[in-house]
């Protein structure tokens, strides 16, 4: 292929975006919804990277940590996932040395989940950014602001889990 042959690879404009209409999307609580956690999670992904935790990696070791022995059905349950997902996640865990599967004492066929030393210690951290993330939000609300976004939130998902 000659030199003149090649396409010439896109680039990026260095003007500011140009305004596009949004029509209603804006006023849809779902969009604003959906909009906020987008934001969090790519700030949460920049602030964990380094960790090689994800967002619902979080999530799981979180829930693990204050639920020594929960079973996977039981945070498939919570986490409103189905069972083979939450176990790819957790498999991933297991093998990176954060948690582990022992039987329960209660009923042998099940298995319960546990912390490792290394889960500990990656948590600890975890939750030091997560609070700092917290914090920066809390900074962007007036007091009494962040009670009434939770309980609006809670109020909107226990809508749809009827």
């Amino acid at each position: 292929m000659k030199k003149t042959d090649r396409q010439e690879p896109q680039r990026q404009s260095r003007t500011a975006p140009r305004a596009i209409n949004m029509g209603p999307l804006p006023t849809y609580l779902g969009y604003q919804i959906r909009q906020a956690q987008a934001a969090v999670f790519r700030d949460l992904l920049s602030l964990t990277a380094d960790l090689k935790v994800t967002p619902g990696e979080y999530g799981l070791l979180a829930m693990i940590d204050a639920n020594p022995g929960i079973s996977q059905i039981d945070l498939a349950a919570v986490h409103k996932v189905d069972k083979s997902t939450l176990s790819l996640a957790v498999t991933r865990l297991v093998k990176r040395g954060l948690i582990r599967r022992a039987r329960s004492p209660k009923d042998d066929r099940a298995y319960g989940l546990f912390l490792r030393s290394r889960g500990r210690e990656i948590l600890r951290l975890l939750y030091e950014r997560v609070e700092s993330q917290e914090r920066a939000m809390d900074a962007e609300l007036d007091p009494g602001q962040r009670e009434l976004m939770l309980d609006l939130l809670q109020r909107i998902t226990r809508a749809f889990d009827r």
